[in-house]
């Protein structure tokens, strides 16, 4: 019987072990400083891209894959979507146009 219970208790410590260890939390990803603006004030497609698409994933997940202009635009309007005021119409542009030149299909 006291073996029993002790295989139990045992168990019991590697099973709480066990989640404890699988319920890890992640870092909290540092915000990149702001981008400079480039001459006139106006922020140019892959400053507005560093700047804003790097709040919510890594930038490498857009700079990892070529897509055709259509489907970039629907990428990130998709995104402006999902955090509304933070993305003007205007930045999303610029941004389409610096993810089409740099990583567009042809």
């Amino acid at each position: 019987m006291r073996l029993r219970s002790a295989l139990m208790c045992l168990f019991s410590g590697l099973i709480l072990t066990l989640a404890v260890a699988c319920s890890k939390q992640e870092a909290p990803r540092q915000e990149a400083p702001p981008a400079a603006p480039a001459a006139g004030g106006a922020m140019d497609g892959k400053a507005l891209f560093e700047q804003k698409c790097s709040v919510c994933h890594g930038l490498d997940r857009a700079t990892s894959r070529k897509e055709s202009k259509a489907k970039w635009t629907a990428i990130v309007k998709e995104m402006q979507g999902k955090k509304a005021g933070w993305i003007s119409d205007a930045e999303a542009d610029k941004i389409i146009d610096f993810l089409v030149a740099d990583h567009g299909t042809k």
